[in-house]
């Protein structure tokens, strides 16, 4: 079975492999690169505009159902350079 999931940042629709897990661990944003950790996730494209546009859109809080939910520039630069 094909699963698809909606970027939080540009909110366009891809495969799940294609996209990023981000969970809340200990009241912090993390990157789920196993896409296995327990809790609510919000998916994102792994680009930097999209990571932008989520902060912006205030996208991970809306997904995870939390308030000033908002990925760091370092933290996003090292998801960045990991899935490359």
């Amino acid at each position: 079975m094909i699963q698809v999931r909606t970027c939080v940042g540009c909110r366009q629709r891809n495969l799940r492999s294609n996209l990023i897990r981000v969970v809340v661990s200990e009241n912090q944003l993390v990157f789920d690169p196993s896409k296995s950790l327990p809790g609510r996730g919000a998916w994102l494209h792994p680009e930097a505009d999209c990571i932008e546009l989520a902060n912006t859109r205030n996208g991970f809080g809306r997904a995870l159902r939390i308030s000033n939910a908002v990925i760091s520039k370092e933290q996003a630069e090292t998801m960045l350079a990991k899935n490359e």
